[in-house]
């Protein structure tokens, strides 16, 4: 029997050999494999001023994830959408399910602006237990309920309240949030904001930090950033510069407070590629997925936080 076994590990062992032989011998001397590379530039903080940066650092800026500071960041809805026939993930939003700064399963409040008949983020979102509030003027619809978790107003967000050259009925955040006090309460902190409103949230972001609103109500933030391929480098400069402040640890000159976010993910809109005017014709990425935790909250000592233990529910 120990003599079979024996005969029967050194057939195994040479026909492994002689395949392995015959593998090698089969590539062309010329056969590279290729291997990913992680490019560690990504995880690494440019600390340049916005208005000093050159249009590959702006770039660098922009693809840099800091995916270390979120140890569970999970995607919360996705479709499938098709560009020049490349089909690609549209609609998703990273959130960080990291236990000090999660939203709790079946006690969170979530602000989904612009929705463009897309409902994935917010039927996720209401899955996870939240309670959703859903706005879109683009879409023609009245206020309604969707569902028990979604709640959809005919609003816009933008930088000051007012009707727009659309006929839109536009809002600021904190309007909105004190016209929905009635529903989610006069002092309840948003777990998610997320927006995708099409080049609105420049002056929508500018808007929160000095209002405060951001600080004080937000606890995380996914926003789609977009820019025009033939922005000139001023452009990029300016809306580096908002995402900058936005992530500062100093106080900043107009808000009486530091922006406080911490980014946790950032990756490019794979539809958006595209020839930019500040890289000399050289493609790259127009719109990015970008999402912040308020580091106000993470480890905070506060009543908020002490719910937010594993698991996620309560």
């Amino acid at each position: 029997m120990i003599a079979r076994r024996v005969c029967y590990f050194v057939f195994t062992a040479t026909v492994l050999v002689l395949i392995g032989t015959k593998v090698v011998h089969w590539m062309p001397s010329n056969y590279v494999v290729n291997i990913p590379v992680q490019d560690n530039s990504l995880s690494i903080a440019p600390t340049k001023q916005a208005e000093l940066m050159s249009p590959e650092e702006i770039i660098q800026y922009l693809h840099w994830t800091n995916s270390t500071s979120c140890q569970l960041a999970v995607d919360f809805g996705f479709d499938v959408a098709v560009w020049g026939g490349m089909a690609a993930p549209d609609g998703q939003k990273a959130v960080c399910l990291d236990q000090v700064i999660s939203p709790v399963y079946g006690k969170c409040l979530v602000y989904s602006f612009g929705i463009k008949n897309l409902w994935s983020f917010d039927e996720d979102m209401a899955q996870f237990g939240c309670q959703v509030y859903s706005f879109d003027p683009s879409m023609g619809v009245g206020d309604h309920n969707r569902t028990d978790h979604i709640h959809f107003f005919n609003l816009g967000l933008a930088g000051k309240d007012e009707v727009n050259a659309q006929g839109w009925n536009m809002k600021t955040a904190s309007s909105i949030y004190r016209m929905l006090s009635g529903h989610h309460g006069v002092s309840t902190l948003i777990d998610v904001l997320k927006i995708d409103i099409e080049f609105y949230e420049w002056e929508v972001i500018l808007q929160m930090l000095k209002s405060g609103f951001l600080a004080e109500k937000v606890l995380q933030f996914a926003v789609e950033i977009h820019f025009h391929a033939e922005d000139p480098l001023e452009i990029f400069q300016r809306r580096v510069r908002i995402l900058q402040d936005l992530e500062s640890t100093y106080p900043l000159s107009y808000a009486n407070d530091i922006g406080g976010f911490v980014r946790f993910s950032s990756r490019p809109n794979p539809g958006l590629k595209r020839p930019l005017t500040i890289l000399g014709g050289k493609e790259g990425y127009i719109g990015f997925e970008v999402a912040w935790y308020n580091s106000r909250f993470y480890n905070s000592n506060g009543s908020h936080s002490k719910e937010r233990v594993f698991p996620y529910y309560k």
